[in-house]
């Protein structure tokens, strides 16, 4: 049986770094990137409209409905898109001349912030387990490599997985900020394959965000 070679010291110091991002990935949800406009950190947020981008009629309630109860425990009025427009609402697309009316509309309604999110992208990773041990082996050539991978071919069973690339923005309505992005921000899920799960996933991130980001005291 073929001994598994010893890392070399420079070797232990990237497989600990391997090692720790391990244990940083185990979150299914990270926030990527972050910007607070710093000219309304200390705007106060009462009413809110919330907007999944989405063309799944279920997703888009269930996130909405979720995303409107964390606002609620925040002292916040939210209310989803999907029951303050008409049905057709998404269904068309809009001329800028249609949202400036709609945008009008929200601030006779006393809204004073949108929040929209959207999927931006996806991409399949390969697990850090699988690249661990691939590290750890000594392939001292081309067949000692495809041998030991070629399981790929056949196997039913993998430790890839989906990422999702979400992009999600609070915009203020007031007048006199001349309605600006208040936040905004990058989030990746990892895909469990359960909806609900990565939803309340990326609401943990969300309003962590938005609280740091002195958008919300709560």
């Amino acid at each position: 049986m073929k001994a598994v070679p010893i890392p070399r010291k420079n070797e232990v110091h990237i497989v600990g770094i391997l090692l720790c991002f391990l244990f940083i990935s185990c979150s299914s949800t990270n926030l990527v990137e972050q910007y607070t406009n710093p000219a309304l950190q200390n705007l106060k947020i009462k009413k809110v409209l919330v907007i999944g981008m989405t063309p799944d009629i279920e997703v888009r309630r269930i996130f909405e409905k979720k995303v409107a109860d964390e606002f609620y425990k925040r002292d916040v009025i939210a209310v989803e898109s999907i029951d303050f427009f008409e049905k057709s609402f998404a269904e068309n697309q809009k001329s800028e001349e249609q949202l400036n009316q709609i945008q009008e509309q929200l601030i006779e309604a006393n809204f004073d912030a949108v929040l929209l999110a959207k999927v931006t992208g996806q991409e399949e990773k390969v697990g850090v387990a699988q690249a661990y041990r691939d590290f750890l082996r000594d392939f001292n050539s081309f067949t000692d490599y495809y041998y030991y991978n070629q399981e790929i071919y056949g196997s039913q069973e993998s430790e890839n997985y989906v990422l999702y690339h979400t992009e999600t923005a609070l915009y203020c309505l007031c007048p006199a900020t001349e309605r600006q992005v208040l936040w905004k921000a990058t989030i990746d899920i990892v895909d469990t394959e359960r909806l609900v799960k990565n939803i309340n996933d990326y609401i943990k991130v969300l309003f962590k965000s938005l609280k740091d980001g002195r958008v919300l005291l709560k």
